[in-house]
């Protein structure tokens, strides 16, 4: 039987103690599993960051499919996925655990690259997928004072509500949303952050999809805002829940995902404008053709 594996990664003593009911897991299945109980890694990180009341096991929808096209390609590369347990916390009805999880976050991306130290092709940065409130969380950690940017190398939503909450319940929430928003509006010429905002549509009643839109900034080109029923391959809409497990949406994401590795480095790329093209072709464009650095734009008609 397949083996299906969550290895609680075991985090400082000091941030244990300070953060006693958040934890951080290691997703994995069949011998995968087996192989990753002993570290170090040697695979991508990716962060999964789970929403309002979300569990940190819905990682396992894109985990699996991505296990799946590492063994078809015999593991020349592959995605480690981490996922973050919130305690299933209600954040989208009170505010006040946000900054909390957004140090924590900042915390597990340090623990995480650790975890790849010594290896040949070590990354220096991680992904994140941010589910609901799990997206704007990824974006407070840009607010925190000490967080280098860098540290993250593409980051994209499903379903989080960019421009304000859904119920604005209390101080909280509308204060968390007027730091992080006002941030990145501020410091759009600085921000280089790759980020891909995925909305639900028509089917989401908990968020709709005008909430999800990145802010719009001048300077700001690295940001790309798409509904789930315009994906193409996928053209359908998700419900706020199903969009973590809309086969057709992980499969796109995680076509993307090995496009975005740089073959030198077995990593994700640096690359931004890369980065930019390779989402606009998977979820914008896609000619039903496989990615090309450089494709060719004329076309030989013979025998005209």
């Amino acid at each position: 039987p397949e083996v299906l594996g969550r290895k609680k990664i075991e985090l400082p003593k000091k941030l244990a103690k300070r953060y006693p009911a958040y934890e951080l897991y290691l997703y994995g299945e069949g011998s995968y599993a087996e192989e990753h109980k002993i570290l170090p890694l040697t695979g991508i990180p990716v962060l999964f960051l789970p929403g309002n009341a979300g569990s940190y096991k819905q990682v396992r929808s894109i985990g699996s499919i991505a296990l799946r096209k590492a063994e078809d390609i015999d593991f020349k590369y592959h995605f480690d996925f981490f996922s973050v347990n919130f305690n299933e916390e209600l954040v989208a009805l009170y505010g006040g655990s946000l900054q909390k999880q957004t140090k924590f976050v900042h915390e597990c991306i340090k623990t995480i690259l650790k975890l790849y130290k010594g290896q040949e092709f070590a990354p220096k940065s991680v992904t994140i997928i941010g589910h609901s409130m799990g997206g704007l969380v990824a974006r407070a950690l840009l607010t925190l004072k000490n967080f280098k940017q860098d540290l993250i190398n593409l980051l994209i939503t499903q379903a989080t509500p960019h421009v304000a909450p859904v119920m604005p319940l209390d101080r909280f929430i509308t204060d968390f949303y007027m730091t992080v928003n006002n941030y990145w509006i501020l410091n759009a010429r600085h921000i280089n952050l790759t980020t891909l905002s995925v909305a639900g549509g028509f089917r989401d009643y908990q968020v709709r999809s005008g909430l999800t839109f990145l802010p719009k900034l001048s300077h700001h080109t690295s940001a790309l805002s798409v509904v789930s029923s315009a994906v193409p391959k996928t053209w359908v809409s998700t419900d706020h829940l199903s969009i973590v497990w809309c086969k057709q949406l992980q499969l796109t994401t995680v076509r993307a995902f090995f496009d975005l590795i740089d073959a030198d480095t077995k990593q994700i790329t640096q690359n931004s404008k890369k980065k930019l093209s390779v989402l606009n072709h998977h979820f914008i464009r896609h000619p039903a053709k496989h990615f090309e650095e450089k494709p060719a734009i004329i076309s030989d008609l013979t025998g005209i």
